[in-house]
């Protein structure tokens, strides 16, 4: 952006940056729910499957 202004660009920047991490954090927090939801899952699908 050549006509935009030093503060204007940093503040694009700024604003690219916060929302990648924010993608970032919200995207490992999903992952890890998702890890955790099938770890319980095999867990009870193993322990159910044994007293069988």
């Amino acid at each position: 952006m050549w006509f935009a202004s030093k503060e204007v660009r940093l503040m694009v920047e700024t604003g690219y940056l916060i929302a990648t991490i924010y993608i970032l954090y919200f995207g490992l927090l999903g992952m890890t729910i998702i890890a955790l939801i099938s770890i319980v899952l095999i867990v009870v699908l193993l322990v159910k499957s044994d007293n069988q």
